[in-house]
């Protein structure tokens, strides 16, 4: 699999080829990427735009973890299709090249060898690769929103114990009288 396979078409949509018996996938982006954005935001979060922030993050985790599921189970038949593929070199062409070899020939460096050398093996590895890497990559969203999530909600608690929690002490956009 190359770079390619992977693409980002309008930057709100991930999309990952089918693989095998795997279906084609499509992620959608836009609440994460509308997350991402706004993280500046959580710094200077009041009691005016915490309600709002948190929703924005919380449709973003929901967002995360459910591509995250997606994943796992796409994951998981790409283990399986290389396991397929590292079965059919170990009964098909390494059985056949060991036919009348003596027994020292059979070692794990030329297994290796012949399972590098297998295009559905290498294509099977290429996926599991691939979408572990996206999978890691949800993963860290997923726990810098969380971290988000829990400084907004610690500033919010010390805003309301110092006394500064009323909303009309914020001033968000306009010009309030």
């Amino acid at each position: 699999m190359d770079e390619s396979s992977l693409s980002i078409p309008d930057n709100h949509v991930i999309e990952v080829p089918s693989f095998g018996k795997a279906p084609a996938m499509r992620l959608e982006m836009e609440n994460i990427r509308t997350a991402e954005r706004r993280i500046i935001e959580a710094k200077t979060v009041n009691p005016s735009t915490y309600s709002e922030l948190e929703h924005v993050y919380n449709e973003a985790y929901r967002d995360l973890k459910r591509h995250v599921s997606t994943l796992g189970y796409q994951l998981a038949m790409a283990n399986k299709a290389l396991e397929e593929a590292k079965a059919d070199v170990i009964l098909g062409s390494y059985a056949e090249f060991l036919k009348d070899k003596p027994k020292y020939h059979n070692n794990s460096n030329l297994r290796d060898a012949f399972f590098v050398k297998d295009e559905a093996y290498s294509a099977a590895y290429d996926r599991v690769a691939q979408l572990t890497a996206l999978e890691s990559n949800l993963q860290g969203k997923i726990k810098v929103f969380e971290n988000v999530c829990k400084y907004m909600r610690q500033k919010i608690y010390l805003i309301s114990k110092s006394g500064l929690a009323d909303s009309n002490l914020y001033v968000t956009s306009g010009r309030k009288l």
